[in-house]
């Protein structure tokens, strides 16, 4: 906006991680989330010294993949993503992979929740965990599932920003099958515009 006297300038960083995939130390060829902890900071503090802010987002796929993350169905992960303060993330095709939660990787019998320790997971996070897209068949209406939510609204120094969060058409092809039973995915585009128009009028 112009100001009768200068321009004001804000600069908001946006800092984006997908397919993480339990990777929180370093290796020969990524520096894990332990290095990135340390970019995080620097940018913050940057955008601190400027008045700007940092969003810190998450597009999926962030438990599954290493021993240490996948004895613990994911939680490491979740933890460190709580130290690092993210803004939101959203649900990949992974994050569907533990199954229920403990040793089982697919439901054995009825009582088993087939998304046990994705749940579990989303619900142990500090920030929201974004769906704007999948479906429980059961009822026709988005999951409704403990910290998951289609969109969300943040202000960072006086600038509201909405972000949705979406997953791929066919994610559910692309995880274990028995894990996404009685769910669909509603068309990105469609949800894209009905959540965009509704953080719009809110002043996104």
């Amino acid at each position: 906006h112009h100001n009768a006297v200068e321009d004001e300038l804000i600069t908001l960083t946006v800092l984006g991680t997908n397919d993480v995939h339990g990777e929180l130390l370093p290796d020969e060829y990524t520096g894990g989330l332990a290095t990135f902890s340390g970019y995080v900071a620097a940018v913050r503090a940057a955008r601190a010294a400027d008045g700007g802010a940092v969003l810190l987002i998450d597009a999926g796929d962030m438990w599954q993949g290493t021993l240490e993350s996948n004895l613990e169905e994911g939680a490491p992960i979740v933890e460190v993503y709580n130290a690092l303060a993210y803004t939101a993330a959203t649900i990949g095709n992974h994050e569907f992979d533990f199954g229920p939660v403990g040793e089982l990787a697919i439901p054995a019998g009825p009582e088993d929740d087939p998304r046990g320790a994705l749940r579990q997971r989303v619900a142990e996070a500090n920030f929201p965990v974004l769906s704007a897209n999948i479906v429980d068949q059961a009822t026709g209406k988005l999951v409704d599932w403990d910290n998951v939510v289609p969109s969300v609204m943040v202000e960072a120094v006086g600038v509201k920003v909405g972000i949705i969060g979406l997953i791929t058409a066919h994610a559910l092809q692309t995880t274990i099958a028995a894990n996404g039973v009685g769910l669909e995915i509603a068309p990105l585009a469609d949800a894209i515009v009905r959540e965009a128009t509704g953080l719009r009028a809110q002043g996104a």
